[in-house]
């Protein structure tokens, strides 16, 4: 729901704009995974793509000179380089863990979770 929210976000920045929106379907995510270091790969696989979009945009932005586009798009790209650490960091812990570890780091989570709202 975060990732959906941030995209509604820039997606009525670029409308209240008169930006052009080209809206395409995205393919399903990945559902299966042999491990959980694997899960956490993928995620921090998605938290860099996500990262690479905002510099990709935060760079034609540049290039036009709308540096409205890049001082909007700053608070996304900190939230991803926050993201992409701690997943890093959960995905160090992950690797090779045992399962009482593993059962820690997924009690941990949920509670911040829970904490942030995101039940």
């Amino acid at each position: 729901d975060e990732e959906r929210g941030h995209g509604k976000e820039i997606l009525e920045f670029a409308m209240k704009n008169h930006y052009k929106v080209v809206l395409e379907p995205l393919d399903a995510p990945q559902a299966e995974w042999n491990t959980p270091a694997d899960v956490w790969q993928n995620i921090l696989a998605l938290e860099e793509n996500n990262t690479q979009n905002l510099l990709r945009i935060a760079s034609a932005a540049d290039q036009c000179g709308q540096y409205g586009v890049k001082a909007f798009l700053d608070p996304f790209h900190v939230e991803q380089i926050e993201a992409e650490d701690k997943v890093g960091g959960i995905l160090a812990k992950v690797r090779g863990a045992s399962d009482t570890l593993l059962w820690e780091i997924d009690h941990l989570l949920g509670q911040e979770a829970e904490a942030e709202g995101h039940h």
